[in-house]
């Protein structure tokens, strides 16, 4: 009894022991992780923003990608306004002051048979479309607007490789050209590096003109007035049926047109073919008699005196020819 009195104490003791011992590392374990939570903290995070830091990147990623895409923006709009001209004023004014710029701009005033107008052609930095657009309701009712985009990364890192390879191929061959020793060596180098150096700067010129494009945008603006605005188009049959009855007014136009600039000539020719009927008939008249008029017939000729035989005359030695 006292051997098992002796064993359940020191059981007692030991358990007493292993708990101590356990406290102790859960206690140091505690506080590594609560030194590692405020290091990563004072290391500029949160134990959340770090966890977080993986699905942040790769969405920084994806709009750094789509920030590389090279578009050209192309488009149309319809305006229609009270005075075309002081609106086109006022469209360069915006324009130049979104950082763009005008490349074509025509104007017409109103007169008899024309109407009034103005077109513009300007070309506005990518990312001040939209707002150039919405302040173009300030200026008049937007009536069409019409956009289009084209992708063009593909052809601008297809430059950009082949130009970085034209300027080491460039500068591959300065080296040979500086290290050749005959004067053929000297000459092939030389050529070479010419072909190359103008084959690199058409490639920059190219590579710069696209990139013109991707960062300004090209709008073509027409400006008309409320009783000029473009009638829309029809389809279908009520559309062929239009065309037709346009195709048949402006053919009898013309036609109108041209017998108007022929008709002074063909009453000219008229004129003159009375003139020439009139004169002909005259001249047959004088050639024709009156009537009652005696006309000398033609002369008779003389009648002839009748035949007579002449004597016949026997040659000696022949007999007369009987008497008739």
């Amino acid at each position: 009894m006292r051997n098992f009195a002796r064993l359940r104490g020191a059981a007692v003791v030991a358990l007493v022991l292993v708990g101590v011992l356990a406290g102790c590392s859960a206690d140091r374990s505690g506080t590594s992780t609560t030194a590692a939570i405020d290091s990563n903290a004072s290391k500029g995070g949160s134990a959340l923003a770090g966890a977080a830091a993986p699905a942040g990147s790769g969405t920084a990623q994806g709009a750094s990608a789509a920030a590389g895409r090279q578009v050209i923006t192309t488009g149309t709009a319809q305006l229609t306004v009270d005075d075309p001209r002081k609106a086109a004023v006022a469209v360069v004014a915006l324009v130049e002051g979104e950082g763009g710029r005008v490349d074509a701009r025509k104007e017409q005033t109103a007169a008899a048979g024309r109407d009034a107008f103005a077109q513009l052609t300007v070309r506005i930095p990518s990312d001040s479309m939209t707002s150039t657009l919405a302040k173009l309701e300030d200026i008049g009712r937007v009536d069409q607007v019409d956009l289009s985009a084209q992708d063009v990364t593909g052809t601008a890192e297809d430059l950009d490789a082949r130009i970085r390879a034209l300027k080491l191929s460039v500068a591959r061959m300065e080296d040979l050209l500086s290290r050749a020793t005959s004067n053929a060596d000297l000459i092939a180098a030389e050529n070479a590096l010419t072909e190359r150096q103008a084959n690199l700067e058409s490639l920059q010129s190219q590579r710069a003109r696209l990139a013109e494009q991707v960062a300004l945008s090209t709008l073509d603006i027409t400006l008309t007035a409320p009783g000029n605005a473009p009638e829309p188009t029809t389809h279908g049959f009520l559309g062929g049926l239009a065309a037709g009855w346009g195709a048949l007014v402006a053919m009898l136009g013309t036609l109108v047109l041209v017998v108007g600039v022929l008709l002074p000539w063909l009453a000219f020719a008229g004129v003159i073919t009375l003139a020439v009927l009139a004169s002909l008939q005259w001249a047959r008249r004088r050639r024709t008699p009156a009537p009652g008029a005696t006309v000398p017939g033609p002369t008779a000729p003389p009648e002839a005196a009748p035949f007579e035989a002449a004597p016949f005359e026997a040659a000696p030695g022949e007999a007369a020819p009987p008497a008739r």
